[in-house]
């Protein structure tokens, strides 16, 4: 197993039988040199035979984290999990994206703000907070291209608990793709995606509620692993995703305390950097 989840990354096979002819090949010569045997091949030598591994495994994160949500993406190979980091600064306004992302990912964070500010009353931010703060949104790993609107969902929700400087919970992947009122659109690849959850052990995953026909690609002994959430909104998938009772307030970000007025400046939208 620890041969296909770290030294191959294919639909097929054709790798993971080169890497196991590699193995062989190495034991064949061994045996030709008079090496006293019987030979076995495990977690703890494998290293040995196919040296240091080529992909690192996909795992839960340790903690709820501020500004961090698991989402869940389709690749050719299958799926594949990805970390959305938010982080704000005193700014003047501005929306920087990084982790080589596509123009639809980009599209669905600017999407994602757009919903963040309309929502600023109901998530007890002041509504002139995106003229005080730089946002900061990065998917790793960098050198791996990304693109799709899937992860509009985890951009929002990694956006919203960087503001409320609420956590997001550990144990939780999600998927969807968000409009400017909230709504949650369907997504594909949804068997792959839950067998990329899995892999990295997270038995929680929210995704649309259009993708519920969608479970019967997966076979009934995966869904009995996974608890779904089927979601139609944003506002679902906060009251699922962010953790309440760990929440942290930052003045710097602006919060409005009740009964609190602040007058509006001249408006400085957020907007991608040229």
């Amino acid at each position: 197993m620890r041969i296909i989840t770290q030294y191959t990354k294919e639909a097929g096979v054709r790798n993971l039988e080169r890497e196991i002819a590699s193995i062989c090949r190495k034991v064949a010569r061994k045996i030709a040199e008079d090496e006293k045997g019987p030979f076995h091949v495990n977690n703890l030598n494998l290293h040995k035979y196919l040296k240091a591994p080529k992909y690192l495994p996909e795992e839960e994160l340790e903690v709820n984290q501020i500004g961090v949500a698991t989402g869940l993406a389709w690749t050719s190979v299958g799926g594949e999990i990805l970390h959305v980091e938010t982080t704000t600064m005193k700014g003047k306004g501005n929306l920087t994206l990084t982790g080589h992302l596509g123009d639809v990912m980009k599209e669905s964070a600017q999407a994602a703000l757009s919903y963040a500010r309309s929502k600023s009353k109901e998530i007890e931010l002041d509504p002139d907070f995106y003229e005080k703060l730089d946002v900061h949104i990065h998917v790793p790993a960098g050198a791996i291209p990304k693109d799709g609107p899937s992860a509009g969902v985890t951009m929002g929700t990694s956006l919203i608990s960087a503001l409320t400087r609420i956590p997001v919970r550990k144990d939780l992947a999600m998927t969807g793709e968000i409009t400017l009122r909230g709504r949650i659109l369907p997504i594909g690849g949804l068997k792959e995606k839950t067998l990329a959850a899995l892999r990295a052990n997270i038995k929680n995953i929210i995704i649309p509620d259009m993708n519920r026909k969608d479970l019967e690609d997966i076979p009934p002994y995966l869904r009995r692993k996974i608890n779904f959430f089927f979601v139609k909104n944003m506002d679902e998938i906060l009251k699922i995703a962010l953790v309440p009772e760990k929440a942290q307030p930052s003045p710097e970000l602006g919060r409005e305390e009740p009964g609190e007025k602040k007058g509006r400046s001249e408006s400085l939208p957020l907007s991608l950097p040229v």
